[in-house]
């Protein structure tokens, strides 16, 4: 469990994210540039089914283009999304946020993808470890929940790689004897 000092609770305005450095990645605001490669990223094969599975009726381009939309153009108080590159490159590689960001209660909802050209590096795993750290350090959450479906290992260990713990498993409508996986972490504030 990660263990961190609150600072003033936050309440709905917006929040400024700052930049967060590791050994290989850095998570940072995403910025007007990264709205292409944003949108190829969403649009990937690899990276589409497990991003937009729950999107409902429309067009498979049309949720990229409302998802691309709310991730770079849209104040959302409860979320926080933000890049994922390399140290010292410019090229967006992924996204990683806290989504259904409850401030008063200290509750999100963790949501990341990379591209699949850098699967099994370990990037994903660090950006999330940095967006968890700040989660907990700077915005004051003290639970954290993250989702995929059953046949998603990856995903699943960037989540226990991360300190999470599977917490339960949930039928995915519409998708006989799919499963969706639920890890949590629920961090203890001083």
């Amino acid at each position: 469990m990660l263990e961190g000092r609150r600072s003033a609770v936050l309440t709905y305005e917006q929040a400024e994210f700052k930049q967060q450095q590791g050994a290989a990645v850095e998570v940072k605001a995403l910025a007007t540039d990264d709205t292409c490669s944003l949108r190829r990223l969403l649009s990937h094969p690899e990276v589409n089914p497990h991003i937009l599975f729950r999107s409902g009726p429309a067009s498979q381009q049309a949720s990229v283009d409302k998802l691309v939309q709310r991730m770079m153009y849209t104040y959302d108080p409860c979320a926080l999304h933000a890049g994922i590159y390399l140290l010292g490159l410019p090229q967006l590689l992924g996204t990683v946020s806290l989504q259904n960001w409850n401030r008063r209660e200290g509750t999100a909802t963790l949501g990341y993808m990379l591209d699949p050209a850098c699967w099994g590096c370990g990037l994903a795993t660090e950006a999330v470890g940095l967006l968890l750290d700040y989660g907990v350090r700077e915005a004051g959450v003290t639970r954290v929940e993250g989702r995929c479906r059953g046949d998603n290992t990856r995903s699943e260990r960037v989540m226990i790689k991360n300190g999470m713990l599977l917490e339960r498993q949930m039928p995915v409508v519409g998708s006989p004897g799919d499963v969706m996986k639920v890890y949590a972490l629920v961090t203890q504030m001083k």
